[in-house]
This record gives structure tokens, C-alpha cells and sequence, in this order.
């Protein structure tokens, strides 16, 4: 993740074998010793890839030395900086929002609001950044970036004449800083084309919403419920599927095994339960979906849509493998255009995308219920795999 001030490293997951070492200060806290420990601890992170319990530690131990710093020089800027990323390292939200509201007060410079509001969008805090991005007025012709903020924020809500309006605002003088035109055409692009279909996307919602008819669940997750409508109309054995799994409680104490900022959440796989001897992302119910993306009346990926998840097709890069799906899902958190080819969208959240947007990686899924359905017995037409037992057996739940 990003600051407009320091770089925070991209860190995989690579075995630490050491700790790292780390100088402590015998005398009263001083910038510049902060500043090596910081510098040291960066280095050190660098090469290892990763930040485990050691390397926690350490920045736990730096983040009480800049508390203490802060405590006497409250209104020094350098130290809120670093202690923003030392926070980001460590993922804590409120004390990274509470070191920019400093921040901001001292400076009031638009490249720190902007910088705080591009935090929240990736973190998929997305009321955050959009009430950050239109909570003051901005020179646009300086910072337009935050117009691209806002912009992204109104797409995730589906607000696409707003989003074109964002980035309609953004003077010329705007447009030409680097970077700024080429992101700015492909938003407004991007809501133009979605604007076009939404109208009729609206229409379908207006009379599924009159009818009453379509099912309702609710996804109790460890960041809150979210109720979800399904289209059993233009996806009837993909809803069935996920009816028949969940009121079996196949999905139950299963994880969100994968967050993609600013695109999906997706969980729905056995893999994901503590103890289980499989791979997170690479389980499912024992059998396969016939695809339904190529229906003429099939749903599109606006923002808050489920849709099924699929095996990539190695021989095609950026291709998933034809009938590949089975009971792992994902929640679209931004209109996704490369998924409409080839994905099923099988329903939508109507309560609750608040808490999909805090949904983190190994957040649970507690348990799907049934809100409302048709009186009858949903069970889905399966493609069985090579040498697995047919859905129905005792193999077919983990």
C-alpha cells in the first residue's frame, strides 16, 4: 500500500528465519534515531518478504518509541508519516485515520487529504474516501486526483452519471499532470458503457422487486450480515446449486479465502475450514456447473453481484476453464467487464455491502440461511468429476 510520503512494501508470504535487530534507544526519543529504526526495519522487511510475529514485534516496539516521540512533539509531521506506515504494516485502520486527521489539521494540504482518501478507496472504504473526496472543495487543477476518487466511489455504489460527472469536472490543466487523462478517459469509458445497460438492469430489479418471488438468503459473516436476492429466472441451476449447498450447510465456518481490493470478495470453499488438509482456493463440492454466461438473459457484473467462481484455463491466459465452477463464489465490489463473458452472476446483495466491504482474508463465513423461497426442492444439475462419487454421498461434504 501507498502514502504520498513513504513507500510501504509489497510483502509476500516467505519464511522468516531471523529476527531482525534492532538497535534500542538509551536516551530520550529523538528523530533521527526513529528514522534509522524505521530505515532498518524497511531494509530488513525487504529482503525477507514477509512480516511475521518477529517482524511485528518490532514495529510494535517502533510504534511505542513514536507514541512517546508524538506524546512531546505532537505537531510533528515527520513522525505522524512514519507512524502512518508503520500502522499501515500493521493494519491498523483507526490509528491510520487518526495520524491523517492529525495531519490534515496541521497542513490542510490537499495532497494529504488526497492521499488519505486513496487509502480508504483501497482498503474498500469506500463511504470513508467518497466522504473524504466531497467533504471539501479541491482545486481540481492541482489535486484531480481525488475527482478520480470520487468517481470510483460512485461506481461502486452504480451511480454512473454521477461518476461521468466526476470526471467531467476535471479542468484541462487536471487532465494533463502525468497519468491523469489516460485514467480519467478509461473511468468516464467505463461509466458510459455501464450507464448504458443500467436502465435496463433497473427494470429487471423493479419488477423482481415487484414479484416477490425470487429467493432471499442471508450470509452471516464475522463482519455482519448481508441479505442477498438470487436470479433464479436467469440462472435456475446455479441458484439451485447454492440453495441446496447452503441449507446443507456445506458454506458453514467456511473462510473468505480471497480479497481483491477494489474488485472481488470470494469464499465458498470446504479448503478454506481451519484443519483442513486442503488448499484454500482449489476445493469444491465434488462436481461441476454447467456454465450459464451464455444465456441471452443472463446478469451482468454491476457492483454487489455474486457470481460464480471458475478455474483459470492454463492453456489461455485470463481464461477460466468451460464448466468449471462448483460451489466457490465471489462479490463483485466494483462493476467488472472481463467477468461478463464467462461468469454466471447468480444474484445480488440487497442489505449489508457494508460489511462486504470489510470483509479481510480469512473472515468467516458463520452460516448461509433462507429468508424466503418457492416451496420446492432445489438440487442442482451436476457435472461429475473423474473418480468422485456423485453429489448425494458422504464424500460430497467435507
Amino acid at each position: 500500500m501507498l502514502t504520498r510520503f513513504l513507500i510501504i512494501l509489497t510483502l509476500s508470504t516467505a519464511t522468516v528465519v531471523n529476527s531482525p535487530v534492532v538497535a534500542a534507544s538509551e536516551t530520550a526519543e529523538d528523530w533521527t534515531s526513529l528514522r534509522a529504526e524505521y530505515d532498518q526495519l524497511k531494509t530488513y522487511m525487504a529482503s525477507k518478504r514477509r512480516i511475521g510475529p518477529s517482524e511485528r514485534t518490532a514495529l510494535q516496539g517502533l510504534q511505542t518509541r513514536l507514541d512517546a516521540f508524538l506524546k512531546e512533539s505532537p505537531d510533528d509531521r515527520r513522525a505522524l508519516v512514519l507512524d502512518i506506515n508503520v500502522a499501515t504494516w500493521l493494519g491498523q485502520t483507526e490509528r491510520i485515520d487518526a495520524d491523517y486527521e492529525r495531519l490534515a489539521m496541521l497542513t490542510d494540504a490537499e495532497a494529504v487529504w488526497l492521499a488519505w482518501a486513496e487509502l480508504q478507496f483501497s482498503e474498500n472504504r469506500y463511504d470513508d474516501a467518497g466522504n473524504l473526496a466531497r467533504g471539501r472543495e479541491y482545486d481540481l487543477a492541482k489535486t484531480p486526483g481525488i475527482a478520480l476518487v470520487n468517481a470510483r466511489v460512485h461506481m461502486s455504489n452504480n451511480e454512473f452519471v454521477e461518476a461521468k460527472a466526476a470526471i467531467d469536472a476535471i479542468p484541462e490543466e487536471g487532465l494533463e499532470k502525468p497519468g491523469i487523462r489516460t485514467k480519467a478517459n478509461r473511468i468516464r469509458g467505463q461509466a458510459l458503457r455501464w450507464s448504458a445497460l443500467w436502465t435496463n438492469e433497473l427494470a429487471i430489479r423493479t419488477a423482481e422487486e415487484s414479484a416477490g418471488t425470487a429467493p432471499v438468503m442471508q450470509l452471516i459473516t464475522s463482519r455482519g450480515p448481508v441479505t442477498i436476492l438470487l436470479y433464479e429466472d436467469q440462472a435456475p441451476n446455479t441458484v439451485a446449486n447454492f440453495i441446496e449447498l447452503s441449507e446443507r450447510g456445506f458454506y458453514n465456518g467456511t473462510r473468505f479465502h480471497r480479497i481483491e481490493p477494489n474488485f472481488v470478495a470470494q469464499g465458498g470453499d470446504p479448503n478454506s475450514r481451519p484443519g483442513s488438509i486442503g488448499t484454500a482456493g482449489t476445493g469444491g463440492r465434488g462436481a461441476q456447473l454447467p456454465d450459464e454466461a451464455a444465456r441471452a438473459d443472463k446478469r451482468l457484473h454491476f457492483s454487489g453481484v455474486l457470481a460464480m467462481a471458475k478455474a483459470p484455463d492454463p492453456a489461455k491466459p485470463g481464461k477460466s476453464i468451460l464448466n468449471s465452477a462448483s460451489s466457490q463464489f465471489y462479490i463483485v465490489l466494483e462493476p467488472a467487464e472481463s467477468l461478463n463473458d464467462e461468469y454466471t452472476v447468480f444474484g445480488r446483495v440487497i442489505d449489508g455491502m457494508e460489511a462486504v466491504q470489510r470483509l479481510r482474508r480469512d473472515d468467516e463465513l458463520i452460516a448461509v440461511t433462507t429468508i424466503s423461497r418457492p416451496e420446492r426442492e432445489y438440487k442442482a444439475t451436476t457435472i461429475p468429476l473423474p473418480g468422485i462419487p456423485a453429489a448425494g454421498t458422504s464424500l460430497d461434504l467435507p
